[in-house]
């Protein structure tokens, strides 16, 4: 077995920064439950290495063939949050198993959902190419979504259209198809800054305060106290780290409250690293976030067939689209969406997730062109 060393040890060093950050962005907070999540964090990684080591022994393919079952089961366990689910902050996206262990489904929803896609575009064969492969791709993307905003989840619903639409690119749908998409979305850009946040305008059946928010993300300044706080906060955080930051465990605006402490150490993970290792401190972590992500390109690229090519480009949208939305979000790039950075931010299923992801990336590693077994 060749793993791919340099990828386990990237993805080993921004785990255990993961840790370190976590502490540095709780260690202050007078609920012990807060305090101990590094410790939770720490816990979780023995159970995410198995499944790394897990996902690369095991043949790739094998998930390919078997995704009809996977996506079942992820199914089952979107519709039972909905029946049995614990609610959290406003959200019923737990499953307590007992022994004060919570599994999250929509995590999981992700990685099943690439295999899923790859089976399908790989079925679909020559015809993948044609309008109703777009379309039907589109349908089975909305059935997750549509489950996963139901709890609400926004964050997490996000992710699933980029992932798609990245795996249809490569799969060899037409560009022009994808377009339609992303011309969509600019367009709703549009109207959300000239219609809502310009003109004023109302729509029927948007509520006044989902309209607020719309409008916030564009000027955090309406409301500074209220749905603007948490943005400001974190631009405060940021820019006050300078280049260097204001050293570990010292950085005010968490250690004082002002970032709100049960998002400090996930959603916002890196207003806290920003505001304490500063440009330095953000830039190392982007870096190594995009060097995990140019070894998995250079996985996929290595692959010696389609699925390979498929199931790697799906874990690397996933994961690029949790990048850019959760530093996005702190810097006022993209909406508040509440969304963790891989590998740092607090989350036991969705480092779990991430780490098997990995270990598939190594699967197709092990198994590129060239290499017998």
């Amino acid at each position: 077995m060749r793993l791919d060393w340099i990828l386990f040890f990237v993805m080993a060093g921004l785990t255990a920064s993961g840790v370190a950050f976590i502490y540095s962005a709780t260690y202050t907070n007078e609920i012990e439950e807060f305090r101990n999540s590094y410790r939770a964090q720490m816990l979780y990684i023995p159970v995410g290495l198995v499944g790394f080591f897990f996902f690369s022994l095991v043949d790739y393919k094998i998930w390919v063939k078997y995704a009809l079952i996977i996506a079942g089961v992820a199914l089952l366990g979107l519709i039972l949050v909905h029946l049995v689910g614990t609610e959290r902050y406003g959200q019923k996206n737990w499953i307590r198993l007992g022994a004060g262990i919570s599994i999250q489904p929509s995590e999981m929803a992700k990685m099943a959902f690439i295999f899923f896609l790859t089976w399908y575009l790989l079925e679909r064969g020559t015809r993948v190419k044609e309008f109703s492969t777009f379309i039907s791709v589109i349908g089975i993307t909305l059935v997750p979504v549509g489950l996963i905003l139901k709890q609400p989840d926004l964050g997490s619903a996000a992710v699933f259209l980029p992932v798609a639409l990245v795996m249809m690119f490569v799969a060899g749908i037409r560009f022009r198809y994808i377009l339609i998409i992303l011309l969509a979305g600019a367009a709703l850009f549009a109207f959300c800054y000239f219609g809502i946040y310009k003109a004023n305008m109302k729509i029927p059946k948007v509520k006044e305060y989902q309209l607020a928010r719309i409008k916030m993300f564009f000027d955090p300044s309406l409301d500074p106290k209220g749905r603007g706080w948490q943005i400001n906060q974190s631009l405060i955080a940021i820019g006050s780290g300078g280049v260097s930051g204001k050293g570990y465990c010292k950085g005010t605006q968490n250690v004082l409250g002002y970032l709100p402490k049960k998002t400090s150490y996930n959603d916002f993970i890196f207003s806290v690293i920003g505001e304490e290792w500063g440009f330095v401190g953000g830039a190392s972590v982007i870096a190594l976030e995009g060097l995990l992500l140019l070894l998995c390109l250079r996985a996929g690229a290595s692959s010696r067939d389609q699925a390979g090519c498929l199931i790697t480009s799906g874990i690397m949208a996933m994961l690029f689209t949790h990048i850019f939305i959760n530093i996005g979000m702190s810097i006022q790039v993209v909406p508040i969406t509440g969304i963790p950075l891989p590998f740092i931010s607090y989350g036991g299923t969705f480092l779990v997730v991430c780490m098997a992801c990995i270990g598939v990336i190594q699967s197709v590693w092990i198994h590129r062109k060239g290499q017998n077994f």
